[in-house]
This record gives C-alpha cells, structure tokens and sequence, in this order.
C-alpha cells in the first residue's frame, strides 16, 4: 500500500513537473517588427510563388496565354514607401487568389496533383505571413479590403487565369524586394556617415 501511495504521489510530481515545463515553453508569437525580416521574406515567397508556378503550368499547359482583363490590384506602385496600406491591400487580394486557385485546381482541374496543391498552400501561407510583418513594420490599413477575385466560368479561361495570377505575383513579389534592398542600401549608408562622422569627432578630441 505504501508503494502504491509513493508512486502515486511520485506521478503526481511527474505530471507538475510536466505542466510547468509546457507553460514555460516557448510560444509562437504574432509577427512583429523584431522578429520579421521583410525582404528575405519576400525573397522566400517569390521563389515559392515561381515554384507554384512551375508546377500549375507543368499540370496545365506552358503555352495559355494571358487573361486579358488581368488583375490590377497587383499593378506594381511607383513608390511603395507611400503606399503600404496598398501594398497590404495588394497581398491580400493575391492571398485570396492563390486560395481560388488553389480550390479549383484540387476540386477540378488537377484534383490528384498534390505537389502542387503544396506548392499553392506554401505561398498562401507565406503571403498572409508577409502581409502581417509589412503591416508591422511600416504601418498602414488596407482599407477597404479588396474583394476576392472571381474565377472565370470555362476551364481554359481559368487555366489562363491562374497563369497570369502566378506571373503577377511574381512580378509583385519581385519588385517588392527590390524596394526592401534599396531600403536596407540607403540605411547602411546613412549609418555608415553617422559612425564616419562620429569617428572623426572622436578623433579631434
């Protein structure tokens, strides 16, 4: 009896012991401006969204052309520091495309090729990710959310369709980055004068 009473009390500790380990854990924490890292993000999705596209052209076709209407809500912006309410506008409207186009490729088009319907949910995932570290960072409101885009009614015009989706989000994608560089160039050059400057004053003292 008295075994049995110790190794009761000795689960009891164990499982204390357990409780507190998992309460001291650490958690996932919502994406802040210390913990994302803006352009090696998009430099991760735009390969993603090229491997996505790889893929659906692969399953689809690799000659269908473009649809026409195209999609305007992912038009590059001229300045995008001006605009990152745009800019989060623009990646949640490409977040609810690649959705639509994930959804018609496995209930329709191309139900059994699961690469790809990976590849689709990899960058959905990322893109909702980069949504909230740009909203962090650089402030701003998409407002009004943009409504998701709408599938055309004939299988072809929707292979088109998700075509021209992936190639503009790539392009999206890709001139985004390339502001985030420059962004980064001007700091470090703008850091590197401050240290000169205060190594020369030290200098004179």
């Amino acid at each position: 009896m008295k075994h049995q009473t110790g190794f009761l009390k000795l689960g009891c500790v164990w499982i204390i012991i357990l409780i507190q380990s998992l309460q001291a854990a650490p958690k996932k924490h919502a994406i802040t401006a210390s913990s994302c890292r803006p352009k090696e993000l998009t430099a991760l999705i735009k390969r993603e969204v090229e491997e996505s596209l790889a893929s659906f052209n692969k399953a689809n076709g690799n000659h269908l052309g473009t649809w026409s209407p195209g999609f305007p809500m992912l038009q590059v912006h001229q300045n995008f520091s001006q605009h990152w309410g745009k800019v989060q506008c623009s990646l949640i409207f490409m977040a609810q495309g690649l959705e639509r186009l994930l959804e018609d490729q496995m209930n329709n088009l191309n139900p059994t090729d699961f690469s790809l319907h990976q590849n689709l949910r990899d960058s959905i995932s990322s893109v909702n990710m980069l949504t909230a570290c740009v909203k962090s960072i650089h402030g701003g409101e998409c407002s009004p959310k943009p409504s998701p885009p709408k599938l055309p009614v004939y299988a072809f015009e929707r292979k088109k369709w998700g075509h021209t989706l992936l190639v503009a989000s790539r392009n999206y994608l890709g001139a985004l980055q390339h502001h985030f560089s420059v962004q980064i160039s001007k700091i470090r050059l703008v850091t590197r004068a401050k240290f000169q400057k205060y190594l020369g004053i030290t200098h004179l003292l």
